[in-house]
């Protein structure tokens, strides 16, 4: 594996001398309107956003943050036999892996991880794209690269999603390498529909990119809109812009894997810490395929965020970066004392 430092560039001043726990996303929900509704602050609201012990402080700029991830983190890329995966490391202290969704680049998890990089060392990747490869041999490769980040000491583990299966793979093949999960939007298996089938074997030969798919960015509106800060109107578009760049064929092989997936028999072996968030704004089919995972892992707790959607990570970052910082620290210090009583999440 091949990784290629990054320099620090001085336009990154701003962010370097800002705390990162004295930013967030753009509002906590809760009785703070600006963050949850859509009618635009007025200048009170803006102004009472600006100390930070209201808890909701000024939104993250986005652009500064993505930049820095660029320019701070480390690249590297590695040859696998599901092909050419690349990625960033960035930050010091435990490792954590991060896992995509279907569909979008890593770039995504930038403000989560700006938020983090003084605690953890935060890995992501982008999963290849240019073969067609079965789901077990795809995540042969994604644990080949797991493993050797995670050396010696072990890794923690968050999965969105179409991650949140891999991780769960990655956790049951690792065992005691992998020292904690985090898993949202997650499932252990998808029953697809015969339309879903037809729709993902269709799609693999179709060239172009998902915002190319008519309806595509209506189905984003209707599904994400909402829950974005109006705060912070841009982030919408940035999130429209990295999703809508996913290859159509990249995203409907992702998805066909889906039928060689089902880990619900294997899920009472898995002994590490596990955090299943439930978010505000799920589906009938995320809620209970996230019951169904919390029913059959042993050692695993609920936490629920309100007002947030399914794109927390781009929402409300930095209530996810702090309840990650938690659950981390947690974990390293049960290892460092007696075995801790998983919580029971009813």
């Amino acid at each position: 594996m091949s990784v290629s430092p990054q320099q620090t560039s001085p336009q990154q001043e701003f962010l370097d001398r800002t705390s990162p726990e004295a930013m967030c996303c753009g509002g906590s929900g809760g009785s703070d309107s600006h963050c949850a509704g859509d009618v635009p602050p007025t200048a009170e609201q803006i102004a009472s956003a600006l100390t930070p012990r209201e808890g909701c402080p000024p939104p993250l700029l986005w652009q500064q943050v993505v930049a820095a991830f660029r320019e701070q983190s480390e690249q590297w890329h590695t040859e696998t036999p599901a092909g050419w995966i690349t990625g960033r490391v960035w930050g010091n202290g435990p490792t954590l892996v991060l896992l995509n969704g279907l569909g979008g680049s890593s770039e995504l998890f930038a403000l989560c991880l700006y938020l983090l990089k003084l605690q953890c060392r935060c890995v992501v990747l982008d999963y290849p794209t240019d073969r067609r490869v079965s789901w077990s041999a795809f995540c042969d490769s994604i644990t080949e690269v797991v493993e050797e980040f995670a050396g010696p000491d072990g890794c923690h583990l968050f999965g969105t999603s179409f991650g949140s299966a891999v991780a769960l793979e990655i956790a049951l093949r690792l065992g005691s390498r992998i020292q904690s999960v985090t898993l949202h939007a997650a499932f252990a298996h998808l029953h697809l529909t015969f339309f879903e089938r037809f729709a993902a074997t269709l799609l693999r030969w179709i060239p172009g990119r998902m915002c190319s798919i008519p309806l595509w960015r209506a189905i984003q509106v209707r599904s994400h809109r909402l829950w974005f800060p109006p705060i912070d109107p841009t982030r919408w578009q940035f999130y429209l812009d990295d999703a809508g760049a996913t290859p159509i064929r990249s995203l409907a092989r992702r998805f066909g894997m889906l039928r060689q997936c089902d880990l619900r028999s294997r899920l009472s072996q898995l002994q590490v810490p596990v955090m299943s968030l439930q978010v505000e704004g799920e589906g009938e089919t995320q809620s209970r395929c996230r019951d169904e995972i919390t029913a059959m892992i042993p050692n695993v707790r609920t936490e629920f965020f309100h007002t947030t959607g399914m794109l927390v990570f781009l929402t409300h970052p930095h209530r996810l970066a702090k309840l990650i910082r938690e659950f981390v620290a947690s974990t390293l210090s049960c290892e460092k004392q007696t075995p801790c009583v998983s919580r029971d999440p009813s």
